[in-house]
Protein backbone atom coordinates (compact mmCIF):
# COMPACT_ATOMS: atom_id res chain seq x y z
CA UNK A 1 0.00 0.00 0.00
CA UNK A 2 1.39 3.39 -0.94
CA UNK A 3 2.39 4.96 2.39
CA UNK A 4 2.40 8.52 1.05
CA UNK A 5 -1.14 8.13 -0.21
CA UNK A 6 -2.25 6.57 3.07
CA UNK A 7 -0.68 9.38 5.12
CA UNK A 8 -2.11 12.17 3.03
CA UNK A 9 -5.53 10.69 2.41
CA UNK A 10 -6.27 8.46 5.40
CA UNK A 11 -9.36 10.65 5.60
CA UNK A 12 -10.64 13.21 3.15
CA UNK A 13 -12.61 16.29 2.71
CA UNK A 14 -15.99 15.73 1.19
CA UNK A 15 -18.92 17.78 0.22
CA UNK A 16 -22.26 16.02 0.49
CA UNK A 17 -25.45 17.99 -0.12
CA UNK A 18 -29.08 17.06 -0.55
CA UNK A 19 -32.03 19.40 -0.92
CA UNK A 20 -35.54 19.64 0.46
CA UNK A 21 -38.13 22.34 0.23
CA UNK A 22 -37.26 23.57 3.75
CA UNK A 23 -33.56 23.74 2.81
CA UNK A 24 -32.26 23.54 6.36
CA UNK A 25 -28.48 23.60 6.18
CA UNK A 26 -25.47 22.76 8.37
CA UNK A 27 -21.86 23.43 7.38
CA UNK A 28 -18.37 22.65 8.65
CA UNK A 29 -15.23 24.38 7.29
CA UNK A 30 -12.34 23.05 5.21
CA UNK A 31 -9.03 23.90 6.94
CA UNK A 32 -5.81 23.63 4.94
CA UNK A 33 -2.20 23.77 6.10
CA UNK A 34 -2.91 23.40 9.82
CA UNK A 35 0.23 23.37 11.98
CA UNK A 36 0.93 20.02 13.66
CA UNK A 37 0.14 20.35 17.36
CA UNK A 38 -2.13 23.37 16.89
CA UNK A 39 -5.70 23.55 18.18
CA UNK A 40 -8.22 24.66 15.58
CA UNK A 41 -11.82 25.81 15.86
CA UNK A 42 -14.42 24.47 13.44
CA UNK A 43 -17.61 26.58 13.52
CA UNK A 44 -20.85 24.74 12.90
CA UNK A 45 -22.97 27.17 10.88
CA UNK A 46 -26.64 26.97 9.94
CA UNK A 47 -28.75 28.15 7.03
CA UNK A 48 -32.53 28.40 6.68
CA UNK A 49 -32.69 27.60 10.38
CA UNK A 50 -36.31 28.63 10.84
CA UNK A 51 -38.69 27.49 13.59
CA UNK A 52 -36.39 24.63 14.60
CA UNK A 53 -37.57 22.69 17.64
CA UNK A 54 -34.70 20.21 18.08
CA UNK A 55 -31.36 19.12 16.63
CA UNK A 56 -29.41 15.95 17.20
CA UNK A 57 -26.44 14.48 15.36
CA UNK A 58 -22.89 13.27 15.84
CA UNK A 59 -19.68 14.81 14.58
CA UNK A 60 -16.95 12.32 13.58
CA UNK A 61 -13.23 12.62 12.92
CA UNK A 62 -10.21 10.32 12.86
CA UNK A 63 -8.94 10.17 16.48
CA UNK A 64 -5.49 9.14 15.26
CA UNK A 65 -5.19 12.53 13.54
CA UNK A 66 -7.34 14.91 15.61
CA UNK A 67 -7.99 15.02 19.35
CA UNK A 68 -11.07 16.53 21.00
CA UNK A 69 -10.34 19.67 22.99
CA UNK A 70 -13.68 21.36 23.77
CA UNK A 71 -16.82 22.97 22.44
CA UNK A 72 -17.53 26.68 22.84
CA UNK A 73 -19.21 29.76 21.33
CA UNK A 74 -22.73 28.50 22.00
CA UNK A 75 -25.22 30.59 20.07
CA UNK A 76 -28.60 28.90 20.43
CA UNK A 77 -30.87 29.65 23.40
CA UNK A 78 -30.34 26.96 26.02
CA UNK A 79 -27.41 25.34 24.22
CA UNK A 80 -24.42 24.64 26.49
CA UNK A 81 -21.84 21.96 27.26
CA UNK A 82 -24.51 19.80 28.88
CA UNK A 83 -26.09 19.16 25.46
CA UNK A 84 -23.00 17.27 24.28
CA UNK A 85 -22.25 13.63 24.96
CA UNK A 86 -18.53 13.24 25.64
CA UNK A 87 -18.32 9.58 26.67
CA UNK A 88 -15.37 7.96 24.85
CA UNK A 89 -14.99 11.06 22.62
CA UNK A 90 -11.18 11.06 22.93
CA UNK A 91 -10.90 7.42 21.83
CA UNK A 92 -13.75 7.23 19.32
CA UNK A 93 -13.59 10.59 17.58
CA UNK A 94 -17.36 10.94 18.02
CA UNK A 95 -19.11 13.91 19.62
CA UNK A 96 -22.87 13.71 20.22
CA UNK A 97 -25.25 16.68 20.26
CA UNK A 98 -28.87 16.71 21.45
CA UNK A 99 -30.55 20.13 21.78
CA UNK A 100 -34.21 21.09 22.16
CA UNK A 101 -35.83 24.51 21.92
CA UNK A 102 -37.30 25.84 25.16
CA UNK A 103 -40.57 26.73 23.42
CA UNK A 104 -41.75 23.90 21.18
CA UNK A 105 -44.70 25.97 19.96
CA UNK A 106 -42.39 28.57 18.40
CA UNK A 107 -39.04 26.87 17.93
CA UNK A 108 -35.85 28.86 17.36
CA UNK A 109 -34.75 30.84 14.31
CA UNK A 110 -31.20 31.92 13.44
CA UNK A 111 -29.88 34.12 10.64
CA UNK A 112 -28.08 32.46 7.74
CA UNK A 113 -24.43 31.87 8.56
CA UNK A 114 -24.95 31.85 12.32
CA UNK A 115 -22.38 29.76 14.20
CA UNK A 116 -24.41 27.70 16.65
CA UNK A 117 -21.26 26.35 18.33
CA UNK A 118 -17.58 25.63 17.63
CA UNK A 119 -15.78 22.30 17.81
CA UNK A 120 -12.18 22.65 18.96
CA UNK A 121 -9.75 19.91 17.92
CA UNK A 122 -6.00 19.49 18.38
CA UNK A 123 -3.98 18.39 15.35
CA UNK A 124 -2.14 15.44 16.92
CA UNK A 125 -1.32 13.69 13.65
CA UNK A 126 1.93 14.21 11.75
CA UNK A 127 2.48 16.57 8.84
CA UNK A 128 0.74 15.20 5.71
CA UNK A 129 -2.03 13.57 7.75
CA UNK A 130 -5.61 14.73 7.45
CA UNK A 131 -9.11 13.89 8.62
CA UNK A 132 -12.63 14.51 7.48
CA UNK A 133 -14.90 16.07 10.12
CA UNK A 134 -18.42 14.98 9.29
CA UNK A 135 -22.02 15.18 10.40
CA UNK A 136 -23.75 11.83 10.80
CA UNK A 137 -25.33 9.26 13.07
CA UNK A 138 -23.97 6.74 15.56
CA UNK A 139 -26.40 4.61 17.56
CA UNK A 140 -28.17 5.55 19.73
CA UNK A 141 -27.87 9.09 18.28
CA UNK A 142 -29.39 9.61 14.83
CA UNK A 143 -29.13 12.70 12.64
CA UNK A 144 -32.48 14.44 13.02
CA UNK A 145 -33.74 18.02 12.85
CA UNK A 146 -37.32 18.85 13.77
CA UNK A 147 -39.05 21.95 12.47
CA UNK A 148 -42.44 23.53 12.84
CA UNK A 149 -44.14 23.20 9.46
CA UNK A 150 -47.65 24.66 9.39
CA UNK A 151 -47.74 24.34 13.15
CA UNK A 152 -46.74 20.67 13.18
CA UNK A 153 -43.37 19.42 14.47
CA UNK A 154 -41.87 17.67 11.44
CA UNK A 155 -38.69 15.53 11.56
CA UNK A 156 -36.02 15.64 8.86
CA UNK A 157 -33.25 13.07 8.54
CA UNK A 158 -29.79 13.71 7.08
CA UNK A 159 -30.90 12.81 3.57
CA UNK A 160 -33.37 15.70 3.71
CA UNK A 161 -31.03 18.42 4.96
CA UNK A 162 -28.32 20.40 3.14
CA UNK A 163 -25.03 19.26 4.71
CA UNK A 164 -21.51 20.49 3.96
CA UNK A 165 -18.87 18.31 5.60
CA UNK A 166 -15.50 19.53 6.87
CA UNK A 167 -11.84 18.57 6.60
CA UNK A 168 -8.58 19.33 8.42
CA UNK A 169 -5.27 18.94 6.52
CA UNK A 170 -2.09 19.06 8.62
CA UNK A 171 0.79 20.81 6.87
CA UNK A 172 -0.51 20.48 3.31
CA UNK A 173 -3.26 21.62 0.99
CA UNK A 174 -5.86 19.53 -0.80
CA UNK A 175 -7.89 21.03 -3.60
CA UNK A 176 -11.14 19.59 -4.89
CA UNK A 177 -13.47 20.53 -7.75
CA UNK A 178 -10.86 22.93 -9.10
CA UNK A 179 -11.78 25.28 -11.95
CA UNK A 180 -10.51 24.43 -15.39
CA UNK A 181 -6.97 25.69 -15.94
CA UNK A 182 -5.96 25.64 -12.26
CA UNK A 183 -5.09 21.95 -12.01
CA UNK A 184 -3.24 19.40 -14.06
CA UNK A 185 -6.05 16.96 -13.25
CA UNK A 186 -9.01 18.15 -15.31
CA UNK A 187 -12.55 17.23 -16.25
CA UNK A 188 -12.99 14.35 -13.81
CA UNK A 189 -16.22 12.50 -14.59
CA UNK A 190 -17.84 9.48 -12.93
CA UNK A 191 -20.71 7.84 -14.81
CA UNK A 192 -23.04 6.33 -13.94
CA UNK A 193 -23.15 7.58 -10.37
CA UNK A 194 -24.97 6.18 -8.39
CA UNK A 195 -24.15 2.76 -9.83
CA UNK A 196 -24.99 -0.84 -9.06
CA UNK A 197 -22.28 -2.98 -10.66
CA UNK A 198 -19.64 -0.73 -12.18
CA UNK A 199 -18.84 2.83 -13.18
CA UNK A 200 -16.39 4.56 -15.51
CA UNK A 201 -13.97 7.22 -14.28
CA UNK A 202 -12.48 9.57 -16.87
CA UNK A 203 -10.07 12.46 -16.42
CA UNK A 204 -7.77 14.71 -18.43
CA UNK A 205 -4.13 15.61 -17.78
CA UNK A 206 -2.62 18.74 -19.24
CA UNK A 207 0.90 17.40 -18.52
CA UNK A 208 2.31 13.87 -18.24
CA UNK A 209 2.19 12.51 -14.70
CA UNK A 210 1.90 9.47 -12.47
CA UNK A 211 -1.65 9.25 -11.10
CA UNK A 212 -2.60 7.65 -7.81
CA UNK A 213 -6.19 6.52 -7.29
CA UNK A 214 -7.78 5.61 -3.98
CA UNK A 215 -11.33 4.86 -2.88
CA UNK A 216 -12.19 5.27 0.79
CA UNK A 217 -15.30 4.61 2.85
CA UNK A 218 -17.01 7.38 4.82
CA UNK A 219 -14.59 6.99 7.75
CA UNK A 220 -11.55 7.50 5.49
CA UNK A 221 -10.49 3.82 5.44
CA UNK A 222 -8.86 2.96 2.10
CA UNK A 223 -10.85 0.26 0.27
CA UNK A 224 -9.11 0.33 -3.10
CA UNK A 225 -5.96 1.96 -4.44
CA UNK A 226 -4.06 1.84 -7.71
CA UNK A 227 -1.08 3.61 -9.24
CA UNK A 228 -1.12 4.51 -12.92
CA UNK A 229 2.49 5.36 -13.83
CA UNK A 230 3.66 7.74 -16.52
CA UNK A 231 0.30 8.69 -18.02
CA UNK A 232 0.65 11.06 -20.93
CA UNK A 233 -1.12 14.31 -21.57
CA UNK A 234 -4.74 13.85 -22.63
CA UNK A 235 -7.78 11.83 -21.60
CA UNK A 236 -7.61 8.67 -19.52
CA UNK A 237 -10.12 6.36 -17.89
CA UNK A 238 -10.66 3.26 -15.82
CA UNK A 239 -13.48 1.09 -14.53
CA UNK A 240 -14.47 0.62 -10.90
CA UNK A 241 -16.61 -2.42 -10.13
CA UNK A 242 -18.84 -2.39 -7.05
CA UNK A 243 -17.59 -5.79 -5.71
CA UNK A 244 -14.30 -4.00 -5.07
CA UNK A 245 -16.23 -1.69 -2.74
CA UNK A 246 -17.73 -4.63 -0.82
CA UNK A 247 -20.98 -3.05 0.38
CA UNK A 248 -23.70 -0.65 -0.71
CA UNK A 249 -23.29 2.92 0.45
CA UNK A 250 -21.26 6.08 -0.05
CA UNK A 251 -17.55 6.11 -0.91
CA UNK A 252 -15.05 8.75 -1.99
CA UNK A 253 -12.75 8.66 -5.00
CA UNK A 254 -9.39 10.43 -4.76
CA UNK A 255 -7.30 11.09 -7.86
CA UNK A 256 -3.88 12.58 -7.19
CA UNK A 257 -0.97 13.71 -9.33
CA UNK A 258 2.35 15.01 -8.03
CA UNK A 259 0.94 18.45 -7.25
CA UNK A 260 -2.85 18.30 -7.35
CA UNK A 261 -5.76 16.18 -6.24
CA UNK A 262 -9.48 15.83 -6.80
CA UNK A 263 -12.17 14.23 -4.63
CA UNK A 264 -15.48 12.85 -5.92
CA UNK A 265 -18.27 11.01 -4.07
CA UNK A 266 -19.32 7.53 -5.26
CA UNK A 267 -22.69 5.94 -4.54
CA UNK A 268 -23.28 2.17 -4.73
CA UNK A 269 -26.87 0.90 -4.53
Amino acid sequence: MNLCLRNVFVSLWLLYTTSISAQIGFTLPFLNNVTAGATVALPVKVYNFDSITSVQFVLRWNPAVLEFSSTDFYNLPGLDENDFGLMNTLDSGILRLAWEASDLELGETAADGTTIFRLRLKATGPVNAGSAVTFGSAPPTIFEVTQLVDGVITPFEMGNVNVTQGFVAIGYTVSANEPYGQSNLLHVQVAPNPFHEKTQVSFDLDTASDVQLAVTDESGRIILEKTMPELGRGQHGMEIASPELREKGMYYLILRTKNKSCVQPLFVF
